[in-house]
């Protein structure tokens, strides 16, 4: 749950390939949701991907989310196409996002969602009443859907390397999913 009631990051989308299209282009995206009745003012509140530095992004004056409403921010630099834009993309490989408050009030963290490497135009949401985040098909502006997974023991070990030479600095171990579902 977020520390500010009513107002939480809801969906996160770090690899947008496809998946959501937004006048012809493809970027990361960040979704709000007003779970209340009352409309919010988001105005000075702080998106970020960087704890450490807050006010990366900052809602413009006027900026509202209305009563039981979405809000999706663009997670790239402002490009000509509409709509908030954080200056910022999400890294695929994980990392995190992070919903602080008017710096004003005490710029507290509000909410925040940790990810770690992100499967193509797939996101991560929020689902149930703990509102944990999993796995989902990208919704963005509308309740989030769970994404179905494999069977995770389909996984096969398919190759390894336990002692690294001039091809792979590291020892590594790959695993094979042979389902059409993500595990």
């Amino acid at each position: 749950r977020t520390n500010w009631p009513g107002v939480r990051i809801n969906e996160v989308l770090a690899n947008n390939r496809s998946a959501v299209l937004h006048e012809g282009t493809f970027p990361d995206a960040i979704e709000l949701y007003n779970e209340t009745d009352q409309p919010v003012d988001l105005s000075g509140l702080r998106l970020t991907d960087n704890p450490a530095r807050p006010s990366k992004f900052t809602f413009p004056t006027g900026t509202v989310l209305l009563p039981k409403s979405y809000l999706v921010v663009w997670a790239n630099d402002p490009d000509g196409t509409s709509g908030l834009h954080t200056g910022f993309a999400l890294d695929q490989d994980g990392e995190g996002v992070y919903l602080f408050d008017r710096a004003s009030r005490g710029g507290a963290l509000l909410d925040q969602v940790t990810f770690g490497l992100q499967l193509p135009d797939l996101s991560v949401g929020r689902l149930g009443e703990a509102g944990r985040f999993v796995l989902t098909q990208p919704t963005f502006g509308g309740p989030n859907q769970a994404q179905p997974l494999g069977d995770p023991r389909q996984l096969r070990i398919n190759e390894w390397l336990a002692r690294p030479q001039q091809l792979a600095p590291r020892d590594f171990l790959e695993l094979y999913n042979p389902a059409a579902l993500p595990v």
